[in-house]
């Protein structure tokens, strides 16, 4: 099935008016204070093992009849924000977190909005963000469960309330939580080509990647199939690949809600780079985490 839809450039999202004329708006935004784009620890599994040994099909989303993914997440609710860097990020360190425990006990989702509201230097904000960026400032700092603060999806001020709170009563302030919950990672990096992002993903676990979101707007289900290069604008989460309808395939994770797509997923050629998802791709290692 070969998808042929509008071509737009707006990072993370879509917005609509009759006749699917679209808004364009390149969010993909370079963070003036993200300066350290990779901390390697440990060998990268590219260069440990071979892609060609690796099964035809694998997905986290199914290993052995046992999921390891989180939530699907939407990142235009409560209202749109451009934050899709931050959502397929916190998605696969979520995961990766999720596979090192096995996935045993509840799962651990991660707090979005925190992200917009400290790392605006380093990472984004609701107008566009750099995806490594939001590993770096995990690195430096840790990230929150998101039951510390719930997405709003608007760009707030760094104080302790904006990381973790709570309230009292309806005639009382809130207040800030001093000890909260958190994921840390302990190394981070980018990966590129259709051999590492396999090698990455099998050894280590989901990862987030760039992609032009033109083709996508309309999509409802099937294969995408647009052997074209396009320049990225948008992030998604990949979670592992396959071969189906005589075609190689990624699983992909977007951050749209459950009504778009396939349930929130999709499917799209792999080994061909098609709208730039084999380019430029983003991986973390957690370190530590409160165990749930």
């Amino acid at each position: 099935m070969i998808l042929k839809f509008i071509t737009a450039s707006i990072l993370c999202g879509i917005s609509f008016v009759q006749g699917y004329d679209v808004y364009s708006q390149n969010e993909l935004v370079p963070m003036e204070g993200h300066k350290v784009k990779q901390v390697l620890k440990s060998p990268l599994p590219h260069e440990y093992l071979n892609a060609e040994a690796l099964p035809e099909s694998f997905t986290w989303k199914d290993v052995n009849g046992m999921s390891f993914v989180t939530r699907n997440l939407n990142q235009h609710i409560p209202q749109y924000c451009g934050s899709c860097w931050a959502h397929a990020t916190l998605s696969a360190l979520a995961d990766r977190v999720k596979i090192a425990r096995k996935a045993k006990g509840v799962d651990i989702n991660l707090s979005v909005q925190v992200i917009l509201n400290c790392a605006q230097n380093v990472a984004g904000s609701c107008h566009g963000g750099e995806p490594s960026g939001v590993y770096e400032w995990a690195h430096n700092n840790s990230v929150p469960f998101d039951t510390c603060q719930q997405y709003k999806a608007i760009d707030e001020e760094c104080i302790p309330s904006n990381i973790c709170r709570s309230c009292t009563s309806f005639s009382s302030d809130c207040y800030a939580v001093s000890q909260y919950p958190n994921v840390t990672v302990s190394e981070y990096g980018l990966v590129q080509g259709e051999a590492n992002m396999m090698t990455e993903i099998y050894e280590r676990g989901p990862i987030a990647c760039d992609i032009n979101s033109g083709q996508l707007h309309t999509y409802t289900g099937g294969i995408v199939d647009y052997p074209e290069v396009l320049e990225p604008n948008h992030s998604v989460e990949v979670v592992g690949w396959g071969f189906e309808e005589g075609k190689k395939i990624w699983y992909i994770r977007n951050s749209w809600g459950e009504y778009w797509g396939e349930q929130g997923w999709f499917r799209m050629v792999r080994g061909e780079n098609q709208l730039g998802i084999e380019s430029g791709c983003t991986w973390a290692v957690p370190g530590s985490w409160t165990e749930v």
